[in-house]
């Protein structure tokens, strides 16, 4: 049988605590370490997904704005008609482009909202773009802010 005294015990007992508590954080620290490591590739993918994108959005608004592309052209027609008007633009791909024009003069009748939408994808063709990557809207200063 082996007799062990009180203080021994306690100062054991802590050695072995401590050396156990070490032990556990600087294993957890090290796991840490290889944790971290692998989230930045996936981090790294989707920011190279984003810039992509993003290029590609920046790609076609220059394309859209530039001079005499697409919206001065449709401007400039717009303008011939007697239109006054204001145009809002969301571009989220180069298949997905939302326009709307408000109209400011004229209220948004369905002739007034044909012929737009007729100078608009007239002017999308003799640009060499595709219309099926266009959501036209047509509307008044009294519509809602719908898309």
């Amino acid at each position: 049988m082996l007799i062990i005294k009180k203080g021994k015990i306690t100062i054991i007992g802590t050695v072995v605590i401590l050396f156990v508590v070490t032990f556990v954080l600087l294993d957890n620290s090290s796991t840490k370490g290889k944790i971290a490591e692998q989230p930045p590739s996936k981090n790294t993918e989707i920011k190279i997904e984003n810039e992509k994108k993003l290029k590609e959005v920046e790609d076609i608004q220059s394309q859209l704005y530039q001079e005499d592309g697409l919206f001065e052209n449709v401007s400039n027609k717009l303008t011939e008609k007697g239109y006054v008007f204001r145009m809002l633009l969301a571009v989220y791909s180069k298949d997905d482009i939302r326009v709307k024009y408000i109209l400011a003069n004229k209220d948004a009748t369905e002739s007034e909202r044909e012929e737009v939408k007729s100078i608009f994808y007239r002017a999308v063709e003799s640009n060499n773009l595709d219309p099926n990557s266009f959501n036209l809207k047509v509307a008044d200063q009294n519509d809602g802010p719908d898309w």
